[in-house]
C-alpha cells in the first residue's frame, strides 16, 4: 500500500494530544515560548528582506540584521528551541513522571537537536536561495526531525536526520502544504488581530501606540504557531512513521 499523508487523521490526533497535556502545553510554552518572543518583539525590529532572487544581498541583509541584534536574539532563540524541543519530548510517547523530567530530557538532547536544526535550516536556507523549490522540498522532507530526535530512539543528530528522510518519503510535498496552510492561517489571524489592537493602542496613545502591549500580541501569535507546529508534526511523524519500513 502506497505510503499516504491523511491531513483528517493528523487534525484528529493532533486535537487528541493537546487535549491529553494542555495544561503542561500552556505552562511550557508560555514561559519558554511566548517570554522570549516578547523580549525579542519588544527590543527588536522584524527583519525585512526585499528578495531572496539576490542570494549575496540577502545573506548580507542577514548578517547586518543579526549582528545588529544578536545579544537579544541569540539567548532567546536559543530559550524557545529548548522550549519547543521540551514540547516534543512531552508529546513523544516517553514514560515521564513528572513534568520535570520533560525539561530533563529536552536538555540532555539539546546539543543534538541544535546541530541538526543547523545543519537542515543551512540545507533549506542554500535550497531557496538557489533555486527555491529544492529548498520548499527539503523543508517538507526534514520537517518531522524535531518530533523524531524528541524519541527514546531518535538516534542523534545523524539518526534523526536520516530518519526524518525516511518517513517523509514520498511525502515532502504534503507534508510541506499543510505546514503552509498552517502557517498562512495563523499569521492571517495574527495580522488580523495585530492591526485591531495597534489600531487600539493608538487610539489610546497616540500614533507611537503601546509597544508593550503589540509585542506582547505579537509573541502571543508565535507562541501559538511554534505550538500548532509541534502538534501538527508530532501527528505527522505518528502517522508517517507507522507506514515506514524501519532501515
Amino acid at each position: 500500500m502506497p505510503k499516504k499523508l491523511d491531513y483528517r487523521a493528523v487534525w484528529a490526533d493532533a486535537r487528541a494530544l493537546l487535549a491529553a497535556h494542555k495544561e503542561a502545553m500552556v505552562a511550557i510554552a508560555g514561559f519558554f515560548i511566548f517570554m522570549p518572543a516578547w523580549i525579542s518583539a519588544f527590543f527588536v525590529p522584524p527583519f525585512m528582506v526585499d528578495t531572496l532572487a539576490n542570494a549575496d544581498k540577502a545573506m548580507a541583509t542577514l548578517s547586518s540584521y543579526f549582528q545588529a541584534f544578536w545579544p537579544i536574539l541569540l539567548p532567546t532563540m536559543l530559550v524557545a528551541l529548548y522550549g519547543s524541543l521540551s514540547l516534543y519530548v512531552l508529546l513523544s510517547g516517553r514514560v515521564l513522571a513528572k513534568v520535570g523530567d520533560v525539561f530533563a530530557v529536552a536538555g540532555i538532547i539539546f546539543l543534538p537537536y541544535l546541530l541538526a536544526s543547523i545543519i537542515i535550516g543551512w540545507s533549506v536556507l542554500a535550497g531557496l536561495f538557489l533555486f527555491l523549490i529544492p529548498g520548499l522540498y527539503l523543508a517538507g522532507r526534514f520537517a518531522v526531525m524535531p518530533a523524531i530526535i524528541a524519541q527514546e530512539n531518535g538516534g542523534g543528530t545523524a539518526g534523526a536526520i536520516r530518519r526524518a528522510w525516511q518517513v517523509t518519503s514520498k511525502c515532502g510535498w504534503a507534508v510541506l502544504i499543510l505546514m503552509l496552510f498552517v502557517t498562512v492561517v495563523v499569521r492571517l489571524i495574527a495580522g488580523i488581530a495585530g492591526g485591531v489592537v495597534e489600531a487600539i493602542c493608538q487610539a489610546i496613545a497616540g500614533a507611537d501606540g503601546i509597544p508593550i502591549v503589540q509585542s506582547a500580541i505579537t509573541a502571543l501569535f508565535v507562541a501559538g504557531e511554534a505550538v500548532a507546529y509541534v502538534l501538527m508534526l508530532v501527528a505527522i511523524n505518528r502517522q508517517l512513521s507507522a507506514q515506514t519500513v524501519p532501515q
